[in-house]
């Protein structure tokens, strides 16, 4: 009997539902929120903007809702090992594996 893959962590769109693994959602992340470990995820099939967050080892993606602060609404998320991050000048490093991603912060 083959032995089977591990499962490569992943996301899905939260509106078309397209399932995108981890280190392709941070190459569609173009802005950040370095203050409130966040990233802006434009999906590569529908378009539609979300907002992912990180955390040591897990990454979630949904909306944010402005009023009376800023909080984040995760749609799904996913444990992800040897994923981290730290603010840096300007926005957010982001390091996954041998994977490294500069997300400049919103001005």
């Amino acid at each position: 009997m083959a032995a089977k893959r591990p499962r490569v962590p992943s996301l899905r769109c939260p509106k078309c539902k397209a399932e995108w693994s981890v280190a392709r959602v941070f190459d569609a992340c173009d802005v950040s929120w370095p203050n409130q470990r966040w990233l802006g995820f434009d999906c590569p099939k529908c378009e539609a903007s979300f907002h992912v967050e990180l955390e040591t080892g897990r990454v979630s993606i949904g909306v944010i809702d402005g009023a009376p602060g800023p909080a984040f609404f995760p749609d799904n998320g996913v444990d992800v090992p040897g994923l981290s991050y730290a603010k840096a000048f300007g926005g957010i490093k982001v390091t996954l594996g041998t994977r490294k991603w500069y997300v400049k912060g919103k001005r």
